[in-house]
């Protein structure tokens, strides 16, 4: 019976790309996290501080 899994070469290697992907989904969702934070941070109003509101 052949081998199955991750401990035949071409597994290996399969596991390194797909490892590879997971770690560059994760880096666009965090850029994606920080790009909405920063559009929802802009569209707030502006607000003054009291004490310079008299």
């Amino acid at each position: 019976m052949p081998r199955r899994g991750y401990s035949t070469t071409i597994g290996k290697i399969a596991k390194v790309y797909q490892d590879r992907r997971r770690s560059e989904m994760r880096l666009l969702g965090e850029l994606l996290r920080r790009e909405q934070q920063s559009t929802r941070d802009a569209d707030a109003p502006v607000r003054q501080r009291p004490s310079a509101v008299r």
